[in-house]
């Protein structure tokens, strides 16, 4: 099998050579031109010594030459790393040398001095212009034609991807030629991508916006790239572009619908929004429907299974509103390629209503964690992938994110989970954003807690806020104090840190579990 991410720009090169493949401000590649540069990159990584099956980390960054890069290290015969350009130095030197990188690859002047300072051997930094000097991989290689295909089986090395670390330290998520092949055609076939359509990038490229750049490819669409998910730059793109498909996270949904220019804006090419990789509001969900029309999709989805999982579509989310509107906190049935079953803490099916583990079994999950045997034992069993992730699925089948494990507050003995109390006090017209964690109390063991961004110009206090829980939640689900805050700690990828909000509360308690003193 050849690597995905090479197969698959070079067949579109072969069936769309003259569609435009790139749109990066007003530098555009065709299928053929991306093709060419890909091999171009590739022979430059070849002459420098690389050998298929090597790790390359990669230094996100926006651009058409990240996409360039992705491409020409498969080409190669190489793992991709994908870092993320907003990780500390820290945090890419702790990826580099996990995954033993051969080679480090920079987009920017200032991502290659940190390449530089983070690899074993400063001459294995490399980098894509003029900036780099001899390490240059734009400059024309020795060999023009593409590299010799390199073939290998289906459980070949693809990825290793690292996660934002909401728990802590990240780890490697591998996948294979197979995994990543599945999870492509996924997203090209369920959201139906032709040559005519335009898929935005303004997500880091590494990550969830990730699923935009290689569906294109299988479907022939064109990616158009924004160096950020700045609101106006978003709006002005989909109406200059024709843009037709976008992925993105719920902060950066409500973003959009905050900024006064979207009552202007042209959208009328977008026929799919699809918003998923944190839990959304209902309340949120509803502003979004009225404000951009019969587009939107949602789903569940994670770094170890990044085909979306779970679907439900515009009829779905128009049902929803229909019977009441306490759907739109779904994230949509299984889909017809994803198994997915809800495990109590003895591993027994749980019944409808109740919350339990989500277990997956598809052709896109994980095959391991880089060199982590006890996640491998602890997550992967018998064909399943025990996601760490809660939820509880009605009688209709829907399903409905609770939390992730370590995030759980017991209090006085009941289960509390984050994301429902969010979702009720997200409701409230004030706020924009909110937290809720755990804190050791003496009484209950644990008590909860919210922090909560309110919207520019917006006023509430703590205990309008608390009354306001009060009527919509059991007594001991409500928040025993609020805390108002200009921003919540987020992973570069917009899902809220609660870890760093329940830390300052945590100090000398050890493994941060509270029992009733």
């Amino acid at each position: 099998m050849i690597h995905p991410y090479s197969h698959y720009p070079a067949r579109a090169a072969r069936h769309w050579p003259d569609t435009a493949a790139l749109i990066d401000g007003d530098r555009t590649l065709t299928y053929s031109e991306l093709d060419k540069r890909a091999s171009a990159f590739a022979n430059a990584l070849i002459d420098r010594g690389f050998s298929p099956g090597e790790r390359v980390a990669l230094i996100q960054h926006n651009c058409l030459e990240y996409v360039v890069a992705v491409i020409g290290i498969a080409r190669a015969g190489g793992a991709l790393t994908p870092m993320l350009g907003a990780l500390t130095e820290k945090e890419h030197a702790f990826i580099v040398a996990d995954v033993d990188a051969r080679f480090v690859v920079a987009l920017t002047p200032a991502h290659y001095a940190r390449a530089r300072a983070i690899i074993r051997t400063p001459e294995d930094a490399l980098g894509f212009g003029g900036f780099a000097g001899e390490s240059d991989l734009s400059a024309p290689p020795a060999i023009e034609t593409a590299p010799p295909p390199i073939d290998r089986p289906p459980t070949e090395l693809a990825q290793i991807l690292y996660t934002s670390g909401t728990t802590g330290r990240p780890k490697g998520v591998t996948h294979s030629y197979a995994s990543v092949s599945a999870a492509m055609n996924f997203w090209a076939a369920a959201f139906r991508h032709t040559p005519e359509d335009r898929l935005l990038g303004q997500l880091p490229l590494s990550h969830f916006c990730g699923r935009a750049m290689d569906s294109a490819w299988v479907g022939g669409a064109a990616l158009v790239i924004l160096p950020s998910a700045e609101p106006r730059t978003i709006l002005n793109a989909i109406g200059a572009h024709g843009v037709t498909f976008m992925l993105t996270v719920p902060t950066a949904l409500r973003m959009l619908l905050d900024d006064p220019a979207i009552e202007t804006a042209d959208l009328g090419s977008l026929r799919t929004v699809v918003y998923a990789a944190a839990p959304a509001a209902p309340s949120l969900v509803e502003r979004a429907m009225k404000r951009l029309g019969a587009v939107l999709y949602t789903g569940y989805g994670q770094t170890e299974a990044y085909g979306l999982n779970t679907l439900m579509t515009p009829a779905g989310h128009a049902e929803a509103v229909h019977l009441g509107g306490a759907r739109l906190a779904s994230v949509g049935r299984e889909c017809a390629n994803a198994q997915i079953k809800l495990v109590d803490a003895h591993g027994e099916p749980c019944a409808a209503g109740e919350v339990g583990e989500i277990c997956l079994c598809t052709p896109w999950n994980t095959p391991g964690f880089w060199r982590r045997s006890d996640l491998d034992a602890e997550r992967l069993r018998k064909g399943w992938l025990h996601t760490g992730d809660f939820a509880r699925m009605d009688e209709d089948g829907y399903i409905y994110l609770a939390d992730r494990k370590e995030d759980m507050i017991i209090s006085g003995g009941y289960n509390v989970y984050p994301a429902e109390v969010e979702n009720a006090i997200l409701a409230h017209e004030a706020v924009a954003e909110c937290g809720v964690f755990a804190v050791p109390d003496a009484k209950w063991g644990e008590a909860v807690y919210a922090a909560v961004v309110l919207r520019p110009g917006a006023d509430a206090s703590e205990g309008e806020l608390i009354a306001f829980a009060k009527a919509n939640l059991a007594k001991f689900k409500v928040p025993k104090a609020i805390k108002f805050m200009d921003a919540l700690p987020k992973t570069p990828v917009g899902k809220t840190l609660r870890r760093i909000l329940r830390e300052p509360y945590w100090r000398g308690k050890r493994d941060h579990i509270s029992g009733s003193e």
